[in-house]
């Protein structure tokens, strides 16, 4: 609220008062101290109303921020957000295996819960994630993990932890950060054209899914964009269950496995480089072999609607293959025309095979987060020289966010 500020006329009658004063009227340097206090005091005054305006700025920030999260968390501010997607397409195939014809497809839908919540621990939050994938278009989840193919409702990732100045630790069955510099590459994720499709089309089934049983902890940034990340999955000693839930890598079994990665984003320049460790107590199925790999990934943005991005990732001592992936992005008002590809060879898991992989397509914003996409997908068996062509159409609509 503003601050009452002397007038005009106030102040003219303390000058004539001071005129009409026999005892100051030739005592000039009176008058100039009350003049000099005058002046301090309008000038603490203007500084009041300064920091009374800041405050007011800032109660009207943070009822807004109150507003906003009760908007997305059903009047419960951080402490519950309640999100989700449902990604449906209809798929056309074509391939020289005879599995042809066109199928309403649900790709990775989802509903989850989140939520932030400060602690008794000083400038420290609890925080926390649990997010199940159901079907939309079937009655049976043909997905990671749901080795019966009769689930329609199966858990992705999920989450306790604690974040502050210091950085944030998760436990829980966690997205790593090997698996996050993909996704933050890949615009087709969870969609046909996607890199990690199969494990064949530019990226491993190490950038699908998620590791069980694990820790994982990112640094706060620092040096102007940087940040660090370090996790670790382990098993009690000869369990018969998965470190991994997604492709060839389902059958490292028991054991530990872990990681560390540093990324860099700053501007328009987005730089992972990951390493992981897999140490399992058994093989099952065989196809892959405990040993470790690494990646690099990049995306530039070369103007406001231009990007390139690019990764190489070397899992083959994994026996999940040397993978590349490209892709570029141009966007004109709401849509994104997209190019990619995708190369992956030596890989154990689909008997030391080449393949690659095309794409062309374009989404056009709904929202922004929901979307119309359609796409055709090319992937190439290069050793039997085999085509598997897919056309796709639909709709990606994320509501909470």
């Amino acid at each position: 609220m503003p601050m009452y500020k002397p007038s005009i006329t106030l102040a003219a009658a303390i000058a004539c008062a001071l005129g009409a004063a026999p005892a100051l009227a030739n005592d000039a340097e009176m008058l100039r101290q009350m003049k000099a206090q005058m002046a301090k005091m309008q000038a603490q005054m203007e500084a009041i109303q300064k920091r009374i305006d800041a405050q007011e700025t800032k109660q009207q920030k943070v009822a807004a921020d109150v507003a906003e999260q009760k908007r997305k968390g059903g009047g419960l501010g951080k402490a519950v957000q309640v999100y989700g997607q449902a990604r449906v397409t209809a798929d056309f195939t074509d391939n020289d295996t005879g599995r042809d014809g066109t199928e309403i497809v649900s790709n990775a839908s989802r509903i989850g819960v989140k939520g932030e919540m400060p602690t008794s621990i000083a400038d420290t939050a609890l925080f926390y994630q649990a997010e199940l994938r159901y079907e939309t278009t079937d009655d049976v989840n043909g997905g990671p993990g749901t080795a019966t193919g009769t689930k329609q409702v199966e858990f992705r990732e999920g989450f306790a932890g604690l974040k502050g100045n210091w950085g944030k630790v998760r436990l829980g069955r966690l997205s790593t950060g090997y698996k996050k510099t993909g996704t933050k590459i890949d615009p087709w994720t969870d969609n046909v054209p996607q890199a990690r499709g199969g494990g064949r089309q530019g990226m491993s089934e190490l950038h699908s899914s998620y590791f069980n049983n694990a820790i994982d902890y990112e640094t706060p940034k620092f040096g102007g964009g940087f940040t660090g990340n370090a996790w670790y999955s382990t098993r009690f000693d000869n369990s018969p269950k998965g470190i991994h839930n997604a492709g060839a890598a389902t059958n490292f079994k028991g054991g530990q496995a872990g990681g560390v990665g540093i990324k860099y984003n700053a501007g328009p320049l987005f730089v992972g480089v990951d390493w992981i460790d897999i140490d399992a107590d058994s093989i099952a199925g065989g196809g892959v072999s405990n040993d470790s790999a690494w990646q690099i990934g990049a995306r530039y943005k070369v103007q406001d609607n231009l990007s390139f991005a690019g990764m190489y990732e070397d899992s083959e001592d994994l026996g999940l293959g040397k993978n590349w992936y490209l892709n570029g992005i141009y966007r004109i008002g709401h849509t994104r025309l997209i190019a990619a590809y995708g190369e992956s060879n030596d890989r154990v898991a689909n008997g030391n095979k080449d393949w690659n992989n095309w794409s062309i397509g374009a989404k056009y914003d709904l929202t922004k987060k929901s979307e119309l996409l359609a796409a055709w997908n090319r992937r190439t068996d290069d050793t039997d020289n085999l085509d598997f062509d897919t056309f796709t159409i639909g709709v990606n609509a994320k509501f909470g966010y």
